[in-house]
């Protein structure tokens, strides 16, 4: 289950949707605690950065337009004190795209899970020693359920690898190759190429060179003396 790789050490967690899934958020967290804290466990949504409760889900969308960044960082920072789990949703089309919210609090948080797309998300997990672990996962939600499979990463590279594109030949410019029209055809057997031209040449394959009025010719030999 994903949950337990969450809601473990981690106060503060980090969903990045790039999706555009937040009308669901509340249900999908809300599964995640049900998973691993029980059905008792009751997720309250932050209207405010004074709210108060073990479980907390805060939409950053929502509470950028009321709070500035520094109450939003300072509740953030409380949190880490006063909650057992603070779950921030950041939708990535609900903020503008050169906001320094998503990044800073990406810093600020030990868990950041990333829906990718409609199928995949990734969880990088920051531990206490100081080392990270990224993983990835494909996730399906059905009749508010929310189930996970982990992906191994040279699989996940071999979904995302882009196919290798085919090209026509015949794409490439305007000289057809093959499917040569008849009229086509028959000037092609009637030209006589270069390297033919001197079979119907009295002269053969001679060099011809006719001198011009201004060409300076030596007839001695400049190299005579060389012995060659």
């Amino acid at each position: 289950m994903l949950s337990s790789h969450m809601l473990n050490q981690q106060k503060i967690i980090l969903i990045k949707d790039n999706v555009g899934i937040e009308n669901t958020c509340s249900k999908i967290v809300q599964s995640w605690l049900k998973e691993q804290k029980g059905p008792d466990a009751v997720l309250t949504p932050a209207q405010t950065c004074s709210e108060s409760a073990p479980f907390l889900l805060a939409r950053i969308s929502s509470l950028s337009r009321k709070h500035s960044p520094r109450d939003l960082f300072q509740f953030v920072n409380r949190c880490k004190q006063t909650v057992e789990h603070l779950f921030l949703w950041a939708t990535a089309k609900n903020l503008p795209s050169e906001s320094f919210l998503v990044p800073y609090l990406e810093h600020m948080a030990g868990l950041v899970v990333t829906f990718e797309d409609q199928r995949h998300l990734s969880v990088l997990t920051k531990k206490s020693g100081g080392s990270v672990s990224n993983k990835s996962y494909q996730y399906q939600t059905t009749g508010g359920s929310f189930s996970v499979k982990e992906v191994k990463k040279d699989q996940r590279a071999k979904e995302v690898a882009p196919a290798e594109p085919t090209i026509d030949p015949a794409s490439l410019g305007t000289f057809k190759i093959g499917d040569l029209k008849r009229e086509e055809q028959e000037a092609k057997d009637a030209l006589t190429l270069p390297f033919e031209f001197y079979k119907t040449t009295p002269e053969g394959g001679k060099v011809l060179y006719h001198p011009d009025a201004e060409d300076d010719l030596d007839e001695e030999d400049p190299d005579d003396d060389l012995l060659i």
